[in-house]
């Protein structure tokens, strides 16, 4: 599960200010409001939103990020996040960075969200003048579409990632094309298979699907009847999950990415022209920063299941309108 927590900082200024004149047993706490209020001095910025702790993989880590930047700015507040959150080692973000924000969370009051991924008003149902510590997933584009500009902007990948996510590119299209006469007007479709954690006793009670062979070639299929030249890139993470795709994705114009780090394997999959994806935040997000068209496997979430509630009705709160569904 994952934490945030919100602070009015109009109300930290008196309480840091004398904090600062007086004496405060924890020397390292102290220190570090001091540095706050004179941050919140410097920018003006009104009150922030603060990320206290995220668990998960980098997906569901953007998800936090993007729908609490999304609600910080209908909220009129800053959004915050600790030095070494695991997003701030990614991207190039631009927000304030503090080295601890323990003192600021532990003043807050829980909200829990009431589904992990459909869109709920009532996550934005709290006093903005006092500290709140926000519990959840917050899997739907509709907390961030109205800022998906600046979002787009923050998460570039850093330059080291980048450079590699590039040489995969270069190899494995350099490996299609050298025994082709004609290159021109090359599609590349990236791929994303997950299914080994999804596959426990726990998650398939829970309600989850994972995506079979048929939506695979069901969704090549409909690359190759609008492009005439097409190359999939097929990406997975486990051992399991790439004996399945060894096993089962087959083809003249597929080839099968050697896995890399995560961060690496995303930075590529955004650099295709189109993305497939199958479940899991990992591959939403690649889809949301690749350019071209994105499609998803529909039937995640098990009829009538514990997972299917997480969503809403029709689904459009987690998956995005113009992507397509199969």
């Amino acid at each position: 599960m994952i934490w945030y927590s919100i602070l009015n900082t109009q109300k930290l200024h008196g309480e840091e200010q004398q904090r600062e004149k007086g004496t405060n047993k924890d020397g390292q706490t102290a220190r570090l409001c001091v540095v706050l209020v004179k941050i919140i001095k410097e920018f003006y910025v009104l009150p922030p939103t603060f990320v206290q702790h995220a668990q998960g993989g980098l997906g569901n880590h953007m998800f936090m990020y993007s729908s609490l930047y999304g609600i910080a700015k209908i909220k009129n507040m800053t959004l915050v996040i600790n030095e070494k959150d695991t997003i701030n080692t990614v991207f190039k973000l631009n927000v304030l960075i503090l080295k601890n924000a323990k003192y600021i969370c532990e003043q807050a009051v829980l909200v829990n969200e009431k589904r992990p991924c459909a869109y709920d008003l009532e996550t934005f149902n709290f006093d903005p003048s006092k500290p709140v510590k926000l519990k959840g997933y917050l899997q739907s584009w509709k907390y961030f579409k109205h800022v998906e500009k600046e979002l787009r902007k923050q998460f570039i990948f850093k330059e080291e990632v980048n450079q590699k996510a590039q040489e995969v590119i270069e190899k494995y299209t350099k490996m299609f094309t050298s025994n082709k006469t004609n290159s021109e007007k090359l599609k590349i479709i990236g791929v994303h298979i997950r299914r080994g954690d999804y596959l426990t006793a726990h998650n398939i009670k829970y309600g989850y699907n994972v995506a079979p062979k048929a939506y695979l070639q069901k969704a090549f299929d409909y690359f190759r009847s609008k492009y005439k030249n097409c190359l999939f890139l097929v990406f997975t993470g486990t051992s399991k999950d790439i004996k399945w795709r060894d096993d089962n994705v087959h083809g003249k114009d597929v080839l099968k990415v050697a896995a890399n780090e995560r961060n690496v394997d995303m930075c590529a999959l955004t650099k295709c022209d189109h993305t497939i994806i199958t479940v899991g935040s990992f591959g939403w997000w690649a889809g949301w920063l690749s350019p071209g068209k994105t499609i998803y496997f529909k039937d995640i979430a098990q009829t009538n299941s514990s997972l299917r509630k997480d969503f809403s009705a029709d689904m459009t709160d987690f998956f995005p309108d113009d992507w397509i569904g199969f």
